[in-house]
């Protein structure tokens, strides 16, 4: 019976400490789940920062670009004219 017991005992020991060790993984689990929503939230706003400044970034080039085709549009017709004048 002693022997039975002890047995008994030794199983209840080993139930609690899966118990405990459960309990302990299910806390980590949330813990990491929480961390993964910030993560995941950061991730979000640092993507939105990056496209706002490539968006930016390419509007600008394009109204340089523009600017450059309309400058050559109004020199190239004083130049031509005086090179047609010298010639």
């Amino acid at each position: 019976m002693t022997a039975a017991g002890q047995e008994m005992d030794e199983l209840e020991r080993d139930i609690q400490a899966q118990q405990a060790a459960s309990e302990a993984l299910l806390t980590q689990a949330e813990e990491q789940e929480s961390l993964l929503a910030i993560n995941q939230e950061q991730a979000e706003k640092i993507r939105k920062i990056i496209v706002g400044e490539t968006k930016a970034t390419i509007r600008s080039e394009r109204r340089q670009q523009w600017m450059f085709f309309a400058a050559g549009l109004l020199l190239s017709i004083p130049i031509g004219v005086l090179v047609n004048l010298i010639s």
